[in-house]
């Protein structure tokens, strides 16, 4: 990818899906924590969640209770695999993520870069609301 702008490593500032019922614009909350990676090789790593996630109870995952289970992966979400980028867009060619049905699928999102500031949305939208993701640039 020489030459892609996208290039580097990129911090979550917000998670918001505006066409959605007012309580749940923001369902990650108001301070979600994440981190997107695009390397010049063409690979990339997304994490995104909730900042305030609870914490279970024990700090090894499989000594948690099913209910801790579900509230944690309830606010996560993340995938890896390769990207091709297109000026205005960007693929997402996902080869691992925490939703199975995203295996072996393509997402494609608008990509808005403006200084330090990278806007992703999803470039097709349906008609179901759709999350816009605001990233900044670690320095």
């Amino acid at each position: 990818m020489t030459g892609c702008p996208l290039v580097g490593a990129w911090e979550l500032v917000g998670y918001e899906v505006p066409d959605a019922e007012p309580g749940e614009r923001f369902p990650l909350g108001r301070e979600p924590l994440g981190r997107l990676i695009y390397t010049a090789a063409g690979d990339l790593a997304v994490h995104y969640m909730a900042g305030d996630r609870p914490a279970p109870a024990t700090a090894n995952w499989r000594f948690t209770t099913d209910a801790e289970k579900l509230a944690a992966v309830r606010a996560y979400g993340g995938y890896s695999g390769r990207y091709t980028w297109h000026g205005d867009r960007v693929s997402h060619h996902v080869e691992a993520c925490i939703h199975p049905n995203w295996i072996g699928t393509t997402l494609v999102r608008r990509v808005e870069l403006t200084g330090t500031d990278l806007v992703l949305r999803v470039a097709e939208p349906g008609p179901a609301p759709t999350p816009v993701l605001r990233w900044r640039r670690r320095s």
